[in-house]
């Protein structure tokens, strides 16, 4: 029996298999289902994600109409923008190749 789920597979072949080092290498390298390394990779690419996020760069902008200190603002810019549209291209292309 093969369970679909990376985390219940796991439990499910720990608890039945006789030796746990197989075990634990059939629940990480499950080729026709999910497996484990696919699931940290994913958790990996979501922490990665959401640290880029956080990066800002301010772009100093000078105006030529102001002088002294008025003339000079910063124009905050995101180091990593993360939105739904590009999920939606990716499904997309996915979609029309497979």
């Amino acid at each position: 029996v093969q369970y679909e789920g990376a985390i219940i597979a796991l439990f499910h072949l720990m608890l039945t298999r006789k030796s746990i080092v197989p075990a634990l290498k059939e629940a990480f390298y499950r080729s026709n289902l999910p497996n484990i390394t696919n699931l940290f990779a994913t958790i990996i690419m979501f922490i990665v994600v959401i640290y880029f996020q956080g990066f800002r760069i301010d772009l100093p902008v000078k105006s030529t109409k102001l002088r002294g200190p008025h003339g000079q603002t910063k124009y905050p810019i995101k180091l990593f923008y993360t939105s739904n549209i590009p999920i939606i291209l990716h499904t997309a292309l996915v979609s029309n190749i497979f």
